[in-house]
């Protein structure tokens, strides 16, 4: 789809995923084992404006139970052999029908310059 010259895709992913992470401080978060994730893009030959949700679930007895939520917006700018990319994700856990919140909740914001070919 095409508008305003930005060509419009997105992705859809369901998945199973076996994560870990371990801190120092916080010691370990095992991530839950289903995800789904929506990606959709606006994007033409130097620019790239994104949004991406994801969602973690657990199993439950007869439906999945959300856990955790991430949400990121960006944008990328290519010019020539360089690009310059802004992007800021926030997590929160999600309130479920267990009534808790046993997710986590962060983030970050990042601005990075790449130099380098594209296929």
């Amino acid at each position: 789809m095409n508008l305003l010259g930005l060509f419009l895709w997105f992705t859809l992913s369901f998945g199973y995923q076996d994560y870990t992470e371990a801190g120092y401080i916080l010691g370990f978060y095992t991530h839950p084992p289903i995800y789904t994730e929506i990606e959709l893009h606006a994007q033409n030959e130097w620019l790239d404006i994104y949004g991406i949700y994801n969602n973690e679930m657990e199993f439950g007895d007869v439906f999945f139970i959300p856990i955790q939520d991430y949400f990121t917006v960006g944008a990328s700018v290519s010019i020539g052999l360089f690009s310059i990319n802004v992007e800021h994700l926030c997590q929160h856990p999600v309130a479920n029908v267990r009534r808790d919140l046993t997710g986590k909740y962060g983030g970050y914001n990042k601005i990075c310059i790449t130099l380098g070919t594209k296929p």
